[in-house]
């Protein structure tokens, strides 16, 4: 093999230029680290990787990244499990969103949007609705692009009706995700994700208020815990509101099916909220 060639750890393609390091390893597209993200389990991933998600002194991310794939470490496993299985699912307007936006969106961000409608619950101009006032948001704040810190609080600006309804699902066909939840905060554009990094440093401050509002009640994945810590974030009645998003995300759970809460149902019940 010629020393200039450098090849896809996972698909073995020449790649022209690197795309995504992962320590020694280096992959060609998003497709191919997820696929050898999923070769293992996240806790055997974390072991492994973890430490390409933390600083040094030859590298800059995004403080806490780290933190944030931990938590899919220790999960407890059947609702790590219930997650994993709805990942394509709450994806799948991750693509769509992209036609009605006005400025930059990290990708978790439409993430999160598109868990918003993925059961056909929630309609598209509601999304539409909670995307305009996430880049509000966004264009207050002075910086470069909507974080899910943003768009979470958008969803609690707009929520009107905080109340269970039982709906009829009409979930759309999973589509294959486009983007690569382990990946994205190393591919971040490095002048955002440091905007980014001082609001989730003020999402981490919130936590142990979280966790207080969430004792004696069920379970709930970390990346959700955290999603109700961005709600607290300067915001007067921001606990008071938790306490109403609680059992409205525990009740869209448990009409899933659903162990506890995760990333998709808290995001339906939020949407839900708006419509």
């Amino acid at each position: 093999m010629s020393e200039e060639k450098i090849l896809c750890h996972q698909c073995g393609n020449d790649l022209v230029m690197k795309f995504i390091e992962l320590k020694d390893l280096v992959f060609c597209s998003t497709s191919c680290f997820e696929e050898f993200r999923n070769s293992m389990s996240m806790r055997d991933f974390y072991k492994n990787y973890g430490d390409a998600f933390t600083p040094d002194e030859q590298k800059w991310v995004p403080k806490y990244s780290n933190d944030y794939i931990k938590m899919c470490g220790y999960c407890p496993k059947k609702l790590a499990e219930t997650c994993h299985s709805q990942t394509e699912i709450s994806g799948v307007y991750h693509e769509d969103v992209i036609e009605t936006e006005n400025m930059h969106w990290c990708c978790h961000a439409r993430f999160i949007l598109s868990s918003s409608m993925s059961d056909g619950t929630v309609s598209f101009e509601v999304g539409r609705q909670v995307q305009k006032r996430a880049e509000e948001i966004t264009r207050e704040q002075g910086i470069k692009g909507v974080t899910t810190i943003n768009t979470t609080n958008a969803f609690a600006d707009l929520a009107k009706d905080l109340t269970y309804k039982k709906l009829q699902d009409n979930s759309p066909q999973p589509k294959n995700l486009e983007m690569s939840h382990a990946a994205a905060c190393l591919l971040c554009n490095p002048d955002f994700a440091k905007q980014c990094e001082e609001w989730v440093v003020k999402e981490f401050a919130m936590v142990d208020t979280v966790k207080q509002h969430l004792k004696g009640k069920g379970l709930w994945c970390s990346h959700t815990i955290q999603a109700l810590a961005d709600v607290l974030i300067e915001r007067e009645n921001g606990e008071e509101l938790i306490d109403k998003i609680i059992p409205l995300a525990e009740q869209v759970a448990q009409e899933k099916g659903h162990p506890g809460v995760i990333t998709r149902t808290l995001f339906l019940a939020l949407g839900r909220a708006v419509n």
